[in-house]
Order: C-alpha cells, then structure tokens, then sequence
C-alpha cells in the first residue's frame, strides 16, 4: 500500500507539474504589447503628452484587466526619446501569436507635399539634418504587422501637414460624467475589440493637410475623443465594433470648436465575431435613411449615428436649419410613441416622449454640454428599426 500510495502521489505531483507549466506558459503567451511614445520633451507639447499617457496607460490597464492579459508596457519619452530608442523598442518586440500589439504615439507630425501617403510622419529627430530618419506611421504599421500577432494596433495624435506648421494648443476639454455600471458589462466592449477580434487598424488623428490639437490639463482632442469613446461605449453600448468606435470619436472630436473642422483617418482590417464589420475606411460613412409610409426617416440602429445627431441637435454653433435636420434625422430613430428616460449627469430626471424631449435638446443647447445614448438601458421595438424606449444622458 506505501508503494501504491507514494506512485499515486508521484503521478498527481506530477500532472500538477504539467498543468501548472501549461497554465504558466497560456499567461506568457497571452500578453498585451504596449507602446507608449511621448515627446514629452518638447517645450510645447510636454504637458499635454504626459497628459496623454496616464490616459492611454489607464486605458491599456483596463484592457489587460477586462480580457485577462498580462500588460507589457514599455514607455519612451523624456530623454529616451529618438529614432534610436524606437528601433531598438520595435526591433526587440517579440509577440505570441494570440498576442496584442498596440502603439500609440502623441507628439508632433508632419507631412510633405512630394508624399503620396495620407499618414503623417513621426516627428522622432527634429534636426533637420536627421529628418530623413523621421518613420512614417503607415510603415511604423507595417513592421508591426510583420510581429504576427493577433491584433494589431497602431495610433497616432500627431499633425499631418507641412512641417513648418506645428500642432497648436487650444481651450480645455471637459471630461464626460459616465454613469457607473458594473465591471463585468463594462469588459464586454474591451473583450469585442480585442479578445474577440484578428487584425490591425491604423489610426491617425488628423488628414492632410490639418494639425492636430491639445490642451496641457487635458491632453490632446483626439486621444481624449478616442478615450471618450471607448469608456462611453464600455458603460452604455450593447454592440461596439472598430468601426463604430473610431466614427465615435470623430464625433466627440468634431464637438468642439478648435476641432470642428478636424477629420481623423483610419485603416480597419479586423475578422472576428462580426466580420460583418470588416472594413477598408478612411472617412466616415454616411448616413443611409429612408422615408416609410408615415413620412418618418427610417434608419437601421447606429450608436455612433445616434450619438452623432444627439450632439448636433445641442451645437448652438450649426446654423437653425443644419439643427433641425439632426432633429428630423434623430425622430426617425424612434417608434411614434417612443418615451425617453432623461438622465441629468449620473441621475434619472423625468421621462418625456420623443417629441417634447426633442425640443427640450434644442431649447437647452447653451446649457448641455454633451449627450450620451445609454444603449443598454434602452429598448427596441419590434420592427428592430427604431426605440420604443431609450435612455439618454445630458451632461450638463
């Protein structure tokens, strides 16, 4: 019996050995790549790219945290901060096939008028003697492809025009007020994107020839947009994909003044539980609506539509009749007897019908400073075209 037993106890020891390797071996291989590239240097920029970073960190956090990754963060910024820092960072990347590679880049960007390419150039060596050196981001893009992870990702908030226009610094953003829910419908966007989810995208703030923009308390616009974007629909959207996040944040861009007239670029090439989604785009797509028999624009469900026209409505700077096509284009979301539950902030108000909401967006423009549709707690009726029931927030 000692012999049994002792020959028992080697044989779970070791099965022990085995699944503890195997397991050891899943967590190494199952990694999100960060790479954070800042120049915080710069006497302009520095306190909007520190600010930039703390936002894409927190938000690389939350992405390893909600699929269950460990976080690979490698930072260059401050004195690290060159052409040669970056090779080496890239060169050494080696990710596992199941992998995710995400770079982001906030500094300046510049691009020139002999170039083919809609992407900037990186801004990494501003002596012009070594401005040859200076990588554009669609080739940044391609050699991190080359890594073969599963996903890949690389994003710029950079200018993208001639380089002796430099990015400008402009008025102060104002954070959205989300509503809290819980953490596990929260990880469902971050599992869509990029648990569920093979590919790249290539994301560059700003088209030729435009600069981009940023405020040293809040960072730059577009990564502010794109951060809004991504907690906005993590708390309220039921179904996220790439494609409705980066037309999200162009929305949330084109909210404020200074970037009104601003127009993000971006490569989508993702397959995964939505290969419907799977796109080549480069500005965003336009409304498609048609008219029923009572009149009413009919439209299929679109979060980042919706919110498009919700923020419309209340942009005190469009002209009285651009404002009332976004009303026309928002009451055809909704079924005739739709009835809207109003969240001011974090806190439910009243519930209104479609109508007199409408008009309360109009009447309160000056004072509203953004709109969220809370998908989640919202209803469809039965036609799957429009809401019978909606949940909205105003932050005021």
């Amino acid at each position: 019996m000692p012999a049994v037993f002792a020959l028992r106890q080697q044989k779970r020891m070791a099965m022990f050995v085995i699944g503890f390797s195997l397991l050891a071996f899943y967590c190494h291989a199952q990694t999100v790549h960060a790479i954070l590239v800042a120049d915080t240097k710069d006497p302009l920029l520095y306190k909007a790219c520190k600010r930039d970073v703390e936002i894409m960190h927190r938000q690389f956090v939350q992405l390893a945290a909600a699929i269950r990754y460990q976080l690979s963060e490698q930072v260059i910024w401050d004195e690290e901060f060159s052409r040669k820092r970056f090779d080496d960072v890239l060169r050494d990347l080696s990710p596992e096939p199941n992998d995710i590679l995400f770079l982001y880049y906030t500094g300046h960007g510049y691009n020139a008028s002999q170039r083919t390419g809609r992407f900037p150039v990186l801004l990494l060596e501003k002596d012009e003697q070594a401005s040859e050196q200076n990588p554009g981001l669609m080739v940044v893009h391609q050699a991190l492809k080359a890594k073969h992870a599963r996903l890949c990702i690389t994003m710029g908030d950079c200018c993208n025009n001639l380089v002796n226009n430099m990015r400008g610094m402009v008025k102060k953003t104002i954070a959205p007020k989300a509503l809290t829910l819980t953490d596990e419908l929260m990880n469902e966007a971050y599992r869509t994107l990029f648990l569920n989810m093979k590919g790249d995208a290539l994301i560059a703030s700003s088209q030729p020839p435009q600069q981009a923009c940023a405020h040293p308390d809040s960072g730059s616009f577009y990564t502010r947009s794109f951060d809004e974007a991504l907690e906005l629909a993590s708390r309220y959207n039921k179904n996220i994909s790439w494609l409705t996040l980066l037309r999200d944040a162009q929305t949330r861009l084109t909210r404020h003044q200074a970037t009104r007239a601003k127009q993000s670029i971006y490569e989508i090439n993702v397959v995964g539980i939505a290969p419907t989604e799977t796109a080549l785009v480069t500005t965003p797509a336009p409304d498609v609506s048609k008219s029923d028999s009572s009149g009413r624009i009919s439209t299929s469900l679109s979060f980042d539509q919706m919110n498009r026209h919700l923020n419309e409505l209340t942009d005190k700077t469009l002209s009285s009749q651009q404002r009332l096509t976004a009303m026309s284009r928002l009451t055809g979301f909704f079924s005739k007897n739709a009835r809207i539950d109003i969240y001011v902030n974090s806190t439910l108000g009243d519930v209104q019908p479609i109508e007199t909401f409408v008009r309360r967006l109009y009447l309160n423009a000056d004072r509203i400073q953004q709109i969220n549709l809370i998908e989640r707690l919202s209803e469809v009726a039965a036609d799957g075209l429009h809401y019978k029931r909606a949940a909205i927030q105003e932050v005021w």
